[in-house]
């Protein structure tokens, strides 16, 4: 009987391992340190956990991500994460195409989304639910490139003839 060689072993196993048990691969610890070096507080409590079949919140205002002590703590910590990103990082427009994000989500995501949310709120929670499931250390290589800090452009130059110091009178809006 032959053996199998570990490296192939490990190679095997990571093509049969589902996408939805990869956000398994990190400790919940070392997501909830990813986001706090991105600048996110992530809280394990908040008076909304009280709510039945919440399991999480971004707090827009605050950069905190609640995660409630209920169901996958890591799902729950990505897919409230992304809601993050849409909102910090990218500024309310949509990642991935409405047919990448029907082919990433179960028949039952997509009933209980359309059930669930409006016209204008089913694009955002289906991108979060699908990139829950995405390999965490892709998903933090995708939050880092899309959130990087932008460099500012730079300062305008005087326009030719105009007196230095002075205010230069624009019209319009």
């Amino acid at each position: 009987m032959a053996w199998l060689n570990p490296a192939a072993a490990g190679l095997a196993l990571a093509v049969l391992v589902p996408l939805a048990a990869q956000a398994e691969s990190w400790s919940y610890q070392r997501l909830v340190e990813a986001f706090e070096q991105r600048g996110f507080r992530v809280l394990g409590s908040h008076p909304r956990c009280a709510e039945r079949g919440l399991y999480g919140l971004y707090l827009r205002e605050s950069r905190r991500i609640v995660v409630c002590p209920r169901g996958n703590l890591n799902d729950t910590l990505l897919h409230e994460g992304w809601h993050a990103v849409q909102s910090r990082c990218l500024r309310g427009r949509p990642h991935l195409g409405e047919e990448e994000l029907r082919r990433g989500l179960s028949r039952r995501d997509q009933r209980d989304l359309a059930r669930l949310y409006g016209e204008g709120r089913w694009q955002r929670e289906a991108e979060a639910r699908v990139m829950a499931r995405r390999d965490p250390a892709a998903y933090i290589r995708l939050v880092d490139e899309l959130c990087a800090a932008p460099v500012p452009p730079p300062a305008p130059a005087p326009p030719q003839g105009a007196p230095q110091g002075q205010a230069v009178k624009r019209t319009g809006s």
